[in-house]
């Protein structure tokens, strides 16, 4: 069964006791991972890796982590059976990144977004490895798998995510979009194609990345399809009641009505995005 996994692990060694600050030198003593489908935290200790864990990663449908593809990832490749490469990864980190262009610590956007941060620090989880405390280690770890999947599931549900600002107290708001639709994308399209042929108005459920104060992110909107061109259409928005851009892969849900309309003979495309 596809899974969607929240990944977090726990190393043996730090950077200074390896040479040329190698990840697959590190080791792994935990790995703490969520899934979806079964709501339940697992935790995986060295020797069971390459047994347990590995068809569970290979076989999953998403791995959701922070900073997972340049950091996890590589310390569990040397005990996997296949390359991590060929993962489907969702990297937390790597959408702040985008949006903000530096780099972010899940404490500082957990305490931003959720009001609350991480259970300890990694250097305990260093000291307890050392001292054969794996108890520890596993609750330190499905911790930060908890914490992690609870920033996912902000972002999932709100669109965006926050972080408190290097050089100030003040919080900066970063979109992110990783919705469950409701229909495959593919089909959103084809039927956005069609109902554009017909001239038929299309009701959509849609997430937008910069919601209005006091606006719920996902809203049901009309919309006349005047244009698409892919990833983006416009139309004229009855909500807004003003022509609209819009981001195909935004569309979360999209019913055909029998509503039939016109384009204006005086329309020019590019309009405002929504």
């Amino acid at each position: 069964m596809a899974e969607r996994l929240v990944l977090d692990l726990e190393t043996q060694r730090d950077f200074n006791e390896v040479d040329g600050r190698k990840m697959e030198l590190l080791g792994v003593s935990v790995v703490g991972v969520y899934s979806y489908a079964e709501n339940r935290f697992d935790a995986y200790l060295e020797a069971d890796i390459a047994s347990k864990l590995a068809p569970r990663l290979q076989a999953a449908e998403l791995l959701i982590g922070f900073n997972i593809r340049r950091f996890d990832l590589p310390v569990l490749q040397p005990y996997l059976p296949f390359s991590v490469a060929a993962l489907p990864v969702l990297d937390i980190m790597e959408e702040i990144v985008k949006n903000l262009g530096h780099r972010v610590s899940l404490e500082s956007l957990a305490q931003a977004t959720l009001g609350r941060g991480k259970s300890g620090h990694g250097l305990d989880a260093l000291r307890w490895f050392k001292e054969g405390r794996f108890d520890l280690i596993t609750q330190y770890c499905l911790d930060d798998v908890k914490l992690t999947k609870e920033v996912y599931d902000y972002g999932q549900q709100h669109g965006r995510l926050f972080v408190t600002s290097r050089f100030s107290d003040q919080k900066l708001q970063v979109p992110v979009f990783w919705p469950q639709r409701k229909r495959e994308l593919g089909t959103i399209a084809k039927m956005l194609a069609e109902a554009h042929q017909k001239r038929l108005q299309v009701e959509i459920e849609y997430l937008s990345p910069a919601p209005a104060k006091g606006e719920s992110p996902a809203r049901t909107r009309r919309v006349d399809v005047y244009v698409i061109h892919e990833p983006y259409f416009e139309g004229y928005c009855h909500f807004r009641q003003a022509v609209r851009q819009f981001r195909i892969d935004r569309i979360l849900d999209i019913r055909p009505t029998w509503q039939r309309y016109t384009v204006p003979a005086d329309y020019v495309p590019a309009a405002g995005a929504e």
